[in-house]
């Protein structure tokens, strides 16, 4: 994949994670950016919950898994495959979260639905955060990647914090959970601009 393409997927990830949840959040009653995660909004009995899945949730999960195969070729197997592969699972929760939508409020427990959702959610973090910290690891010794190596490990770690603040209920679960996107979605733009490609 061409590096200017890797870079698109990049911006119409980071894209298709802010704008529409923006839009659809202007919609939904009662909806607080501060307190609600972002899956609520595809919850069933949600003003726009079919939209929300199939126009925000599964083209964002296909765009991450476009980018984590983007990457992966641009870091050749030896380097990219096992963090690309982790990176992946965020667009594989993405997709989850179209197919199992999570209940109204995002209980902790709920309906056999909501717990798949927690569960492909909860990897897609993991997945996320573990990424960051093995793309560090790769890239501590390569001189033109070290600025984003000496970045990563840092920003893996508050993920996977953010991940286990997120698994509590918290009057401020939905901006942690704001925190972890922009980190991640801030991390994958920088790193498709970075990253040489063939």
């Amino acid at each position: 994949m061409r590096a200017g393409i890797v870079v698109l997927v990049a911006v119409a990830a980071a894209l298709m994670a802010s704008l529409p949840v923006g839009w659809f959040a202007r919609r939904a009653p009662g909806y607080s950016h501060l307190r609600d995660t972002i899956s609520e909004l595809g919850a069933p009995g949600m003003p726009d919950a079919g939209k929300v899945a199939w126009l925000a949730f599964a083209p964002l999960g296909a765009l991450v898994l476009l980018y984590a195969v983007g990457l992966r070729q641009a870091l050749g197997a030896d380097e990219g495959s096992v963090p690309a592969a982790l990176l992946a699972l965020v667009g594989a929760s993405y997709l989850g979260a179209a197919i199992f939508p999570c209940d109204r409020g995002a209980p902790f427990g709920g309906s056999v639905r909501n717990r798949i959702h927690n569960l492909l959610g909860g990897f897609g973090y993991f997945g996320g955060g573990a990424a960051l910290v093995e793309f560090a690891r790769r890239f501590a010794d390569s001189g033109e990647l070290h600025a984003l190596a000496v970045v990563s490990r840092p920003l893996g770690i508050a993920v996977l914090f953010g991940l286990a603040v997120m698994s509590y209920p918290s009057p401020l679960r939905g901006l942690v959970q704001r925190v972890v996107e922009a980190i991640l979605f801030g991390w994958m733009l920088a790193a498709a601009v970075l990253v040489p490609t063939p």
